[in-house]
């Protein structure tokens, strides 16, 4: 019974080191997330977003699309326009691993007001990245 129970320790313990010496997700991949550092309104219709993407991961990537959740807050507080999963196409940028690459988008939507004063936002993005060109 010894014996049974110190070939299974053994065979345990090689398991283990397997394991920790050959991980099975070691692939390569990117992680590249769009950021915006500021939202300005140029009249009724019509949004800058500028911000950057950035690859946190450890391989590049042509960034595809973004998709953008954006709410713009009146000074008082109020609501004055929101939209959730604006799509935004990109050509083909590449963003080599660790690098920053600033990149600005227009949204044009009928709803949105004209606006003088000064105003706040909250945003959300999901990026859709490719490895190849195309």
């Amino acid at each position: 019974m010894r014996l049974l129970a110190l070939r299974f320790l053994t065979l345990l313990a090689l398991a283990m080191v397997w394991v920790a010496a050959f991980p099975q997700g070691a692939e390569a991949k990117p992680h590249i997330k769009f950021s915006i550092e500021h939202v300005y309104l140029h009249g009724p219709g019509e949004v800058e977003i500028v911000g950057y993407f950035e690859n946190s991961g450890d391989q590049g990537a042509y960034v595809k699309w973004t998709e953008i959740d954006l709410t713009l807050i009146a000074e008082n507080g109020q609501e004055m326009w929101s939209d959730a999963g604006i799509r935004h196409y990109v050509k083909d940028i590449y963003v080599p691993v660790g690098e920053y690459i600033a990149y600005t988008c227009y949204v044009q939507n009928p709803d949105i007001p004209e606006y003088h004063g000064k105003f706040r936002w909250r945003t959300h993005t999901n990026t859709h990245w490719e490895k190849a060109a195309g």
